[in-house]
């Protein structure tokens, strides 16, 4: 880090505690210094100390399962780490998005091989879907990242990013590239595999085939698995990392159609690797496929996932997952081959690792005897030297180094934490951090050096001599946060730099056991946040309507203090238009550490003809919160100020008069605030009151989009809104995926329409693709506002998804609309008349456009909710 370290307040040594009763019921009574102890005090400790001294109470008990009475160790894990130290071979899994990774075949190579496993995703992921709350794009993203870092400790692998943009789907790899430039990501996946230097490579992605991300990205595996080697490609590079050539690469095969999707090198004798996702793990007592579903369904957000592997098994008449196979694609020449029937993929790699054993077993097996398990490692330790990075390849070396160092700690009940007291840090702040050793083993572990690394400083601690067994040590050092610190949130303007989660810090420990020296070091990240910030606002962007010109004239606003003191300041509302900027200031106190909402107005104190013009044109308000006296004292120097900006948008958006509008959302309020930047009476209902049949009260009831899977209740209620429909209501239906549509009877879900309507996966991506009317005067696209080609216009991300593919001749549809050249989709938006009422359906993504102030979304908005009145 660049930044310099603050002042540090570091203890002249460590304070020990010990977890037995005896312990704790000497330091507690205070006999030293406690001259009001009474006789009977002093008499009924002295009898309690005897009791000890004659029957001793061990110590207190772990939260971690015990082996054979001898110290209390995390089974899986211990036996984990003794699996590890079999195997010094990296493969790596290479991914587009999260939740591409193969995650039964990861969990395969490390539970059962050991293997060090690392995944490298082209993407976050941060424009798809949300199927869990509002957030979209870099806050998607940001979201992803988290998922995915929780789905690989389940699957024992270890993420990477190479932080590429998701600008949505795309249909070709020439399409990613173009936003991605080849050389750059080319340049970017070269680099990780160099410094990450896998033996294998496998990936779910051949080059022609599904979405264009996982087209490009098994364009860039098979070029990065040469130009890794190549000293002439991104030489620049080799200042920080070595040329490196995998030996294998190895892509999906999934159907018949992806054979010819990658040719191989040697295709005139195709070599397959096969994964068998019904093993059973041992040690853990379940599947591994269980546990990599375990893993997939942490990606909340990209769901819905099956609830068990018993789900997954209904619908396979076989009653067994199938094999996962992997044709083998590259193979470097003078490596070892791939034999002709291989079981694996690192058969014939010189990758296995001459660990300890007793009586002729692998220590893994020997978990009954922690331990002769621990004088084993420690016996190895003595041999080899702590750090030892003997041999050609000093990576492996290290990798395996720092798995004995692991197993050894781990064996021995020995850990090494970081923490805070606070969750955040504040530029020119003092915080205090704690390190934690604990020794839960029985043998006596020397401490040579302790230390915390932080802004790129390391800060020695001066620890006790040892730890006795069953006692743990805390270190605190009080750190200044640099002024100069880089600020860590909002998380989503952090997503494509270092600071996705926090700036880190570092605790290093070397110790000793018996002769054996070994490190022991935990990592943690801590945000870096401003002394006080804006962390919400709400409307934002803000829409106008001619039913809402003074809509934007009020802010609702989070405000946070993070710092320990009082703050006095005040929030500026600076609106820009086309013709000025005004100002209007707000003063406000907020306590230590204090989080407050409250609605703030930007009132415009003009008289209403002068400014309608301003009205109806583009804006931003620009909303900042500073303190009010910069030059006062030192303590407001420290809080910089936090600023949002808010785009201002018009919309000439009418409406039918008097409607009274239900809508049931999904998961935003991306619905509501359109619905409120219409000026709409709106009420937001709930699955029991449509279930209660109270529906006449509304002219038209709006669905958000997949509110069938959202509201799963929804379903069984379905029949109610058909009712409403053909009693004379209007109905609007949002876009639903076609797995959640379609009519299922294994899932007892029939046809939703009340004519038939079956989706398919097709969609138009292109967010410039054009419009055709096919029915220019239809009343929907007419009233009570005439609809143009225009109002198409700055889409962002795409047009639409799951376009129906089969639908009833009740149906109009009004859209047609082509990526280039493919075919023309047609429906887009359907609308029928049912009974006395009328049916849309419509799978544009409305949503996407009404989120970014669109105003053509708007009008369509209101042409819809105001269809038939």
């Amino acid at each position: 880090m660049a930044s310099q370290l603050g002042a540090v307040n570091r203890p002249s040594q460590l304070q020990v505690l010990n977890k037995g009763i005896y312990w704790e019921l000497m330091t507690n009574s205070q006999l030293s210094s406690d001259t009001r102890a009474t006789p009977f005090r002093f008499f009924a400790l002295f009898l309690v100390i005897a009791l000890l001294l004659w029957c001793p109470i061990g110590p207190l008990s772990h939260s971690r399962d015990s082996i054979s009475g001898a110290s209390a160790v995390d089974k899986p894990a211990l036996h984990q780490a003794l699996l590890d130290l079999t195997n010094a071979a990296t493969v790596m899994c290479v991914a587009a998005h999260p939740d591409d990774e193969d995650g039964t075949t990861l969990t395969v190579l490390r539970r059962k091989y050991g293997v060090h496993t690392v995944t490298l995703f082209s993407t976050y992921g941060e424009g798809g879907q949300n199927a869990v709350g509002p957030e979209l794009y870099e806050e998607l993203g940001v979201i992803r990242a988290r998922e995915t870092m929780e789905a690989a400790r389940i699957q024992g692998s270890e993420p990477h990013f190479l932080g590429l943009k998701d600008f949505g789907f795309s249909k070709s790899a020439d399409e990613a590239f173009q936003v991605w430039g080849h050389d750059e990501a080319l340049r970017r996946m070269v680099y990780k595999i160099r410094a990450l230097r896998p033996d294998v490579i496998i990936t779910n992605h051949d080059t022609s085939t599904g979405h264009g991300h996982h087209q490009a990205t098994g364009r860039l595996v098979l070029e990065a698995f040469d130009a890794a080697a190549d000293a002439k490609r991104f030489p620049e590079q080799l200042t920080s990392v070595h040329v490196w050539q995998p030996s294998r690469l190895f892509v999906r095969a999934r159907a018949a159609a992806s054979t010819t999707a990658t040719p191989s090198t040697n295709a005139a004798v195709d070599r397959f690797v096969a994964i068998d996702p019904n093993e059973i793990d041992a040690i853990r007592g379940s599947m591994y496929a269980e546990q990599a579903l375990a893993a997939l369904q942490k990606h909340a957000s990209q769901g819905p996932w099956p609830a068990s592997i018993a789900e997954r098994l209904r619908s396979n008449p076989t009653g067994k997952l199938p094999l996962i196979r992997y044709r083998l694609t590259r193979e470097v020449v003078g490596a070892p081959a791939l034999p002709s029937e291989p079981k694996a993929f690192l058969d014939g790699l010189p990758v296995a690792v001459r660990a300890p054993t007793i009586d002729g077993r692998n220590l893994s097996e020997i978990l009954d005897q922690p331990d002769r398990v621990l004088n084993a490692l420690i016996d190895w330790r003595r041999r080899t030297g702590a750090g030892s990075t003997a041999g050609e390849d000093a990576q492996r070396s290290r990798l395996i180094s720092e798995r004995v160092d692991h197993a050894l700690a781990l064996a021995a009940g020995i850990t090494v934490k970081v923490s805070s007291q606070g969750t955040a840090l504040v530029p020119g702040t003092l915080a205090r951090f704690s390190i934690n050793l604990s020794n839960a083993g029985n043998r006596t572990v020397q401490i040579k050096k302790l230390s915390l690394e932080s802004w790129g400083t390391v800060v020695p601690l001066e620890p006790a001599e040892q730890m006795s067994a069953d006692t743990e040590t805390i270190a605190p050092v009080d750190l200044v946060t640099p002024p100069t610190a880089k600020i860590t949130v909002p998380h989503e303007e952090h997503l494509y730099d270092d600071l996705l989660f926090g700036h880190p810090f570092v605790a290093q420990a070397q110790l000793e056991i018996d002769g054996a020296r070994f490190s022991l070091k935990a990592e943690k990240s801590f945000d870096v946040v401003p002394a006080v910030e804006i962390t919400n606002v709400w409307p934002n962007p803000c829409v106008r309507t001619e039913q809402t010109l003074g809509r934007c004239e009020n802010f609702r606003l989070t405000l946070t203090n993070n710092a320990a003191k009082a703050f006095a300041g005040v929030v500026a509302l600076t609106n820009w238009s086309r013709q000025h900027g005004r100002e209007v200031v707000h003063q406000v106190q907020l306590a230590p550490l204090e989080t407050r909402t409250e609605n703030f107005s930007n009132a415009d104190s003009r008289p209403s003809r002068e400014i309608l013009g301003d009205l109806r044109q583009p804006a931003s308000v620009v909303i900042s919160l500073s303190p009010a006296d910069l030059t006062r004292q030192a303590f407001d120097r420290t809080h910089s100020t936090s600023e949002r900006t808010v785009p201002v948008t018009y919309a000439d958006a009418r409406l039918a008069k008097g409607l009274r509008v239900g809508y049931l959302p999904s998961f935003d309020q991306t619905l509501e605030q359109a619905l409120n930047a219409l000026g709409v009476n709106a009420n937001k209902m709930t699955v029991a009151e449509i279930r209660a049949d109270s529906l006449s009260s509304y002219d038209t009831i709006t669905l958000d989009n997949r509110a069938y899977y959202a509201h799963p209740d929804l379903i069984a209620a379905n029949s109610k809104l058909m009712k409403y429909v053909e009693e004379g209501g209007t109905l609007i239906v949002f876009y639903h995926k076609d797995s959640e549509w379609n009519p299922n009877p294994q899932r007892e879900r029939p046809q939703l329409a009340p004519y038939p309507i079956i989706l398919g996966d097709e969609r138009v991506t292109e967010e410039v693709a054009a419009i055709r009317f096919l029915q220019p005067r239809h009343p929907l696209l007419n009233h009570p506002n005439k609809i143009r080609t225009s109002d198409f216009t700055k889409w962002i991300q795409e047009r639409g998804l799951y376009y129906p593919k089969e639908w009833d001749e009740h149906y109009t549809p009004l859209f047609a609309s082509n990526d280039k050249g493919e075919k023309p989709l047609r429906g887009g938006l359907l609308v029928a008349r049912y009974g006395r009422g009328n049916y849309i359906y419509t799978s544009m993504v409305w949503y996407r456009q009404l989120a970014a102030g669109v105003p053509g979304a708007y009008r369509m908005l209101a042409n819809m909710i105001s269809y038939g009145k």
